[in-house]
């Protein structure tokens, strides 16, 4: 288990270095290259010697492979992730106020998505080929298949504007206004959890499916068991495994959907502030973000593979049978 987790985690060192390797060379491919932040910062006042200020002010005149051991030194040995030329604050900072507005409402969302996914994709999969099962591959598949910018607009029309006139997401306000407020997160916690039903119930109906077809189903079958207790006992536990590995990774992916959510929705989570400072090419505030949900997915994999371990312990961690 030890050499295992050093392993993995020497892994998630080198993915997490190519990470930021590559979203360091990024702004050199803008029109303007590596200054083309101080145009955009500076606005109406970029004159040639302000834009050469900012830049020697920001160390962009460095070479690049210095600029980039300077801050991955900086990050490795201080702590520190930068400082944003938008806002003129640490990234730390800003990361620390928005980042948990949008993880308490991926988190609920992941949760409310498992407790309906799970269940229907085994109840339809006991329920193969029936008008149900169709019925609910059908209506999975058109959520499957709307963009996530368009889900979020129809939501937001027919039950904020239209009919129901819930309310939405106050733009300010503490990370935990989600639970003073549950009613003005009904709409982006309702679009996040349908953005990722379909995937994680097709998922799931897959993955049952593929157990039921086993020997020992059958067997236990053939001794007596009914359907609810091969589903429980039998079905469900097994066809977990592969379900464990998608949500480790499921997680930091709702940082993705939420960034479409909280752009409609006008709401100030991580998402919102990661479109504004790419729109003011804000890069050290966008490499901050970039490596912080780099993290998330690292670890979510690397608990996802203890996990399989722990809810099926035929399987081992290290890989030996």
């Amino acid at each position: 288990m030890g050499a295992y987790l050093v392993r993995r985690l020497v892994q998630s060192f080198v993915v997490f270095l190519i990470v930021m390797f590559v979203t360091f060379i990024l702004p050199y491919f803008e029109t303007g290259g590596i200054l083309a932040p101080a145009y955009v910062v500076l606005q109406n006042h970029a004159s040639p010697s302000a834009v050469h200020a900012f830049a020697a002010q920001n160390g962009l005149l460095k070479p690049f492979y210095v600029r980039f051991w300077d801050y991955l030194s900086q990050l490795l040995f201080h702590g520190n992730w930068g400082y944003s030329w938008k806002n003129q604050q640490t990234v730390w900072s800003i990361m620390v106020t928005y980042i948990p507005r949008t993880m308490w409402l991926a988190i609920i969302s992941l949760v409310i998505t498992v407790l309906i996914a799970l269940p229907l994709g085994t109840y339809q999969a006991s329920r193969r080929n029936s008008i149900f099962d169709y019925s609910a591959t059908s209506t999975l598949f058109v959520l499957y298949g709307v963009p996530a910018f368009l889900l979020c607009l129809l939501i937001l029309t027919w039950f904020s504007i239209g009919t129901l006139h819930l309310p939405t997401p106050p733009t300010g306000g503490s990370s935990l206004q989600i639970f003073t407020d549950p009613k003005a997160f009904i709409l982006p916690v309702g679009a996040l959890t349908l953005l990722n039903l379909a995937f994680l119930s097709r998922f799931m109906r897959s993955a049952v499916l593929d157990v039921l077809v086993q020997d020992y189903v059958r067997t236990a079958k053939a001794k007596g068991c009914n359907q609810r207790r091969v589903l429980s006992h039998h079905a469900f536990r097994n066809a977990l495994g592969p379900i464990v590995i998608i949500l480790g990774l499921f997680l930091p992916g709702l940082f993705g959907g939420a960034l479409i959510v909280e752009e409609v929705f006008n709401y100030p989570g991580i998402g919102y502030q990661t479109v504004n400072a790419a729109q003011y090419l804000d890069i050290p505030t966008v490499l901050g973000i970039t490596l912080l949900t780099t993290v998330f997915t690292l670890i979510g994999n690397l608990l996802a593979d203890i996990g399989l371990g722990v809810i099926n312990p035929r399987v081992r961690v290290e890989g030996r049978s």
